[in-house]
Formats: C-alpha cells, sequence, structure tokens
C-alpha cells in the first residue's frame, strides 16, 4: 500500500537514529503522523502523511532525512538488513507489530507522554497546500546527475557536454547530486554564452520508472580564448529541481588531453519540484562579461518561448547609468527633478512631474535593457497574460544584481499599448543564482519555515517615528502565530554579530537607517544600529554563518533605505543581496533607495497581513503592500525588490512544537 516502504524505513532507523535526546521533540510529532498512517486505510490520506513525514525531516534534520531515503532505498531493493527479519519489504502486520514494540518501550523507559490523533498543531502551512498535497500523490524517483564535460577545450574544437540521470550515483562523475522527480520529464537547458552551440540549447531527458535515462548531448564550439562559463539548468513542469550548476571551461589555443571540468557543490531542496507553484513566467538573464552582453531566456509553462542576446549598455557604460538612475530617484522621493542649471539645484516637481519622471524611467528601461526580439514577443503574448483568471507570477533570475528590473515599464512603439511597471503588472520578484565568491548555487526556496523571530529595531534614531510602531507589529506578529522572540535587548552591533554567528533565528526584521557607499568596495551597504554604529553587509562570513543560511535558508526584511542595492558595475559588488542570498537565505526583501518613513512603516504592515495572516504568496503579499501606500508624487511604492520564489508561501511553526 502507499507510504509503506516511507513507514518500514522510519521504523527501521528509529532506535539508532531517533533515540537521543536532541530528537526529545521530533518523536512525539513522528509519532501521532505514524499512529495516523497505522489508523488509515485510505491511499490518499497515507500519501499525505508520508509526505508530512518527510517533510518534517527534513526540515528538522537533513542528515536524518537522508538516513530515511537510504534505508527506504535499501528495504525497496532488497537488499535492507534490519529489524524486521527480512530484507524486503514487511508486511502490513510486520510494520504494526513492530511499531507497538516500540511505543511500548519508550513509554516504559522514557515516561513520554504517547498521544494519538491530529499532528495538525505541529505546523500551521499557510498558502498553497492543497496543491503540493495533490502532487505528491503522484509516483516520486530519485535520480542521480550523471554530467560529463572537459575541462580545458581548443579553440574552434567541438567539445561535448553529456548530461545522464542514474539510479544509483555513478563513480564517473565529480558530484552526483540527487533529485527527487515526479514521472514526467525533465528539461535540460544548457547557456554557454562565450561558445556557439551545435544543436539545441534544450533537451529533454525522460524519467524510466527502473532504469537510467538515455544520455543528452549538448555539443558546443569554443569562439573565444580564456574561461567560458557553461550552466545546466533543470526543470520539471517548469520548476528547478535544482540549482543552475555551472562549471568553467578553459579555451586554450593548442590541442589538450581531456580532463573532467570541475564540477560546484549544489543545494538542493529534494521536495523543491512539488512544494510550490512554478512562476507563471521565468525571465533568466545571464551576463557574459567577456563580450559584455547580456543574454535573455523568457521561459512560460516550463518552456523557452524565447532566447536572445543583447549589449549590456552603450556609451558611458553601466555604471555611470545605474549610477545616475538611483540618483535620479532618490531627488524624486524629495519632489526634485535631477537637472542642475549653473550650479543651482533641480527645480520641484509636481506630483503630476514625478508620476511623468518614473513612467519616462520605466520605458527607457524597457528599451534599453529588453532587446527587439524579446519584446515583440512580449507584446504578442502579453494579452493572453492580462486575460488570466488571477495576476501572473513572474520570477527575473539575474546574474546582473544591480539593475532594477522592478522599474521596467513595457511600452508599443507605434502608441497602441502601454502597461505598467513589472512589479505592479505581475506578482515579480527576481533571485540572484550565485555569490560571485563561492562556487555554490541556490535555487530559490520552495519553502519558508518559521519558528524564530529576530527584530533589530535600534532606539537612538529619534527621527524615525515609526520604528517603535514597527518594532510592536513584529511583536504583536509573534504572539499572534506563537513565534519565539530571539531579538536582542539592544540592537548593538556587538549583539546582532553574536545572533548571526549563533543563528537562533529563521525570520530576521530591521527597521533603521541605511545607506550605500559605492565608493568603499568593503562596506558598500551598511545598516545602522544602536549608538549609531554600523554593520556591513561584509558581516555575512565565515563558518558559522554560512552554514545557518545554507541549512535553515532564512528569510530578511530591511526595512531600511538603500539596502537592496547592489553595485553599479556589471560585476557586482558584495552588498545584503548577494550577500544573503548568494549564501542561502531563503528570502530578502528592502528598499533600493530612499522611503518614507511613514509609508515603509505602512508597506511592512500590509506585507506581514497578507503574507502570514492571510496566507498569501510572498510575491503577492508584497504586491498589496506596494498598492496599500502607492501616493502620487511619492515613489516609495516601486523602491522595494523582493528576492525569492514569487509563489513561495510561509509555514508558521509555534514555538515548542
Amino acid at each position: 500500500m502507499t507510504g509503506e516502504a516511507t513507514i518500514a524505513a522510519l521504523l527501521a532507523i528509529w532506535d539508532a537514529e531517533l533515540s537521543g535526546e536532541h530528537h526529545a521533540e521530533l518523536r512525539p510529532a513522528l509519532r501521532q503522523l505514524v499512529d495516523q498512517f497505522q489508523q488509515s486505510a485510505d491511499d490518499e490520506t497515507r500519501a499525505d502523511i508520508e509526505m508530512r513525514i518527510t517533510d518534517l525531516l527534513r526540515e528538522a534534520d537533513l542528515d536524518l532525512y537522508r538516513k530515511l531515503i537510504a534505508m527506504r532505498k535499501a528495504i525497496r531493493a532488497g537488499t535492507a538488513q534490519n529489524r524486521f527479519g527480512t530484507r524486503g519489504m514487511p508486511s502490513g502486520e510486520e510494520l504494526a507489530t513492530v511499531w507497538q514494540e516500540i511505543r511500548a518501550h519508550e513509554g516504559t523507559t522514557r515516561g513520554e507522554p504517547i498521544s494519538t490523533g491530529d499532528t495538525g498543531g505541529t505546523a500551521l502551512t499557510l498558502g498553497g497546500g492543497a496543491e503540493a498535497t495533490d502532487v505528491a500523490r503522484e509516483p516520486r524517483y530519485t535520480r542521480y546527475t550523471d554530467i560529463s564535460c572537459p575541462q580545458r577545450a581548443q579553440l574552434n574544437e567541438r567539445i561535448a557536454v553529456t548530461v545522464r540521470l542514474t539510479l544509483e550515483p555513478s563513480p564517473h562523475t565529480l558530484v552526483a547530486q540527487p533529485l527527487d522527480l515526479g514521472p514526467e520529464p525533465v528539461q535540460v537547458r544548457l547557456t554557454a554564452p562565450r561558445m556557439a552551440l551545435l544543436g539545441p540549447g534544450e533537451q529533454s531527458i525522460p524519467i524510466l520508472p527502473d532504469a537510467d535515462s538515455p544520455p543528452v548531448v549538448f555539443y558546443l564550439l569554443p569562439q573565444a580564448l580564456g574561461p567560458a562559463e557553461v550552466t545546466l539548468e533543470f526543470r520539471q513542469q517548469g520548476q528547478f529541481v535544482a540549482p543552475p550548476v555551472t562549471f568553467r571551461v578553459e579555451v586554450v589555443a593548442h590541442e589538450v588531453a581531456y580532463a573532467a571540468a570541475p564540477y560546484p557543490p549544489t543545494a538542493v531542496d529534494p521536495a523543491m519540484a512539488r512544494a510550490v507553484k512554478a512562476p507563471d513566467l521565468t525571465l533568466r538573464v545571464y551576463y557574459d562579461p567577456g563580450a559584455s552582453r547580456l543574454l535573455f531566456a523568457l521561459w512560460r509553462e516550463g518552456v523557452v518561448i524565447h532566447e536572445e542576446p543583447a549589449e549590456a549598455f552603450a556609451g558611458a557604460g553601466p555604471a555611470a547609468y545605474i549610477e545616475g538612475l538611483y540618483r535620479d530617484l532618490a531627488l524624486l522621493r524629495q519632489g526634485r527633478d535631477s537637472v542642475r542649471v549653473g550650479g543651482r539645484g533641480g527645480r520641484m516637481l509636481s506630483g503630476e512631474d514625478i508620476a511623468r519622471t518614473l513612467q519616462r524611467i520605466g520605458n527607457r528601461l524597457w528599451e534599453k535593457l529588453i532587446p527587439p526580439g524579446l519584446r515583440l514577443v512580449y507584446a504578442r503574448e502579453r494579452g493572453a497574460w492580462s486575460d488570466a483568471d488571477e495576476r501572473l507570477s513572474m520570477l527575473l533570475i539575474s546574474d546582473e544584481p544591480s539593475i532594477p528590473w522592478e522599474l521596467v515599464r513595457p511600452f508599443d512603439e507605434e502608441g497602441a499599448w502601454e502597461e505598467s511597471f513589472w512589479c505592479e503588472t505581475f506578482h515579480f520578484a527576481r533571485w540572484l543564482p550565485r555569490h560571485p565568491d563561492l562556487n555554490r548555487q541556490f535555487a530559490p526556496a520552495p519553502r519558508l519555515t518559521t519558528a524564530q523571530v529576530a527584530v533589530l529595531a535600534p532606539e537612538c534614531y529619534p527621527e524615525l517615528s515609526a520604528i517603535a510602531a514597527e518594532r510592536q507589529l513584529l511583536r504583536d506578529l509573534a504572539a499572534r502565530h506563537g513565534l519565539c522572540d530571539r531579538s536582542p535587548a539592544r540592537a548593538t552591533a556587538a549583539a546582532v554579530a553574536d545572533l548571526l554567528e549563533a543563528g537562533g533565528y529563521d525570520w530576521m526584521h530591521a527597521v533603521s537607517h541605511g545607506d550605500f557607499l559605492p565608493e568603499n568596495a568593503s562596506n558598500c551597504s551598511v545598516l545602522w544600529l544602536e549608538d549609531r554604529l554600523s554593520l556591513s553587509s561584509e558581516v555575512i562570513t565565515g563558518a558559522a554563518i554560512m552554514r545557518h543560511l545554507m541549512q535553515q535558508r532564512p528569510a530578511f526584511v530591511f526595512n531600511a533605505c538603500h539596502l537592496a542595492r547592489e553595485g553599479p558595475a556589471l560585476s557586482g559588488l558584495d552588498g545584503w543581496a548577494t550577500q544573503l542570498v548568494g549564501r542561502g537565505a531563503g528570502l530578502f526583501l528592502a528598499p533600493t533607495w530612499t522611503v518614507t518613513d511613514e509609508l515603509a512603516a505602512g508597506f511592512a504592515r500590509t506585507f506581514y497581513e497578507h503574507f502570514f495572516d492571510r496566507g498569501q504568496s510572498a510575491a503577492a503579499a508584497v504586491w498589496a503592500a506596494r498598492q496599500a501606500i502607492k501616493r502620487p508624487g511619492d515613489p516609495t511604492w516601486l523602491a522595494y525588490s523582493l528576492y525569492a520564489h514569487p509563489n513561495v508561501c510561509v509555514t508558521v511553526t509555534a514555538a515548542g512544537a
């Protein structure tokens, strides 16, 4: 019957892996789930319970989850030696007998309460739960990536990149990454901006129930000397099933012997494809620093419908243009024009003038950034998108972090139509696929689990009148949802550093002043704390902080000016977005320029109401927050950037559950 292999694996490892005191809080929840499984004969109910067990283990102890999967696989293969006295699948009667033995033994030796019934109070999932359960009832397959690519290549000589999905890890691949897959084919897309593709850039790998998949082969022609990046992306039904895999091939002028390319490690949530609905649209923007080009790929329903290269910027280049753009936006918040004549400051603008200037900025970004072919595809498809029953979600994944993609405002060159900014037209979010200094890459987190919240709200800035109200907003939220408050008594630099290194939080909210200092490359983005001392984004480093970000994937909301902004150069600087998202954070939300104190507080209030209380997705909650503070003559509503999966929802776990 459905789920019996998972239950058998759990019982097989129970005594060895769950007997310690560090799992004292986990055992009662697992006992209740196994009791429910044993009491149910309905396959759909059992499938749901099986999913809840695996999700609970994955979130509580990733190593324990891996041991469960390994034991389940061994039981199915008939190779496991375990307490059931058989190498294969035990019968239902054997499962029931062993379970009663475990219950009786624990009840007498530990005196722990043994209860049955519903486990709904263990964790409350807000939004999207029904769909995830339906998908979980499909057959699931564990497969391992097997990728082959040379480390060096000769100029203008063809090379091959081979990709397979195998039942067992291959001894001939540098890293065999496990993937949790449904029965649908996996779409593999290869991008190599400095090489010519000699064939399709996207191929499909079928999932065979009991065999390795046939390989797909991509042929590339190196066209420039030096390092060339190759990126592989794996999707199923339009959803990432692994972070992008990026490796470098060194292109040389002379003949070379074959050596496998280095394959950096990646972080995978095995339930990624079934935990969250895929974005309706995904715009992937690759940056080729060698050729100073952007490469655009637009995905719809899991299929690339357009791909096109474009020059990044002409003339003065990106640094000067972007720096000037943010300067203009900061002046608009003050109600001033950026044009200076004879040393005098810009003129004061009316609300209508500010709205017109913002529209012009969005239109210029559309013209400067989006290549002609993609603009034509957008014009062709926009009618169907606008006729959808619900507002579509868009995820923009860009190697270039400094451009304000939210402000892109499409229009027809012949004047037939014009849309609002992307952040208003869509439930919009963005993502940084990697940190410039790390090999490891992260896909958008498919889930955000919140039990412990920390608020950084310094009291030494009387000019920020909304700080007290925002601090109370988070306290009320924690009380309403039973969250543990991990906020430091005073948000000093030392206390915040201790909190970051200890990792005792999974949601952090900061409200204060912020500054962006592009001339200071080592401390370009700073949050001001108690005693008027600054906290630089450079603090996000070291084993303790990085381990927490990678394993817990916490969320960060920094309601302070400029803190979503990155460096003006296309290589990017280490701003907060790069430092947090690039090292594993599941969500980062902050403004990219100066915001109004009162409106910023209103944004936070609406965001938390829709995200936590109403169970909406992250991008939908940000969209609602923008609308709530939209005022004529004030661009604060456009200032916020959301780095997250647009459809991710929050799972609130009450303290002590």
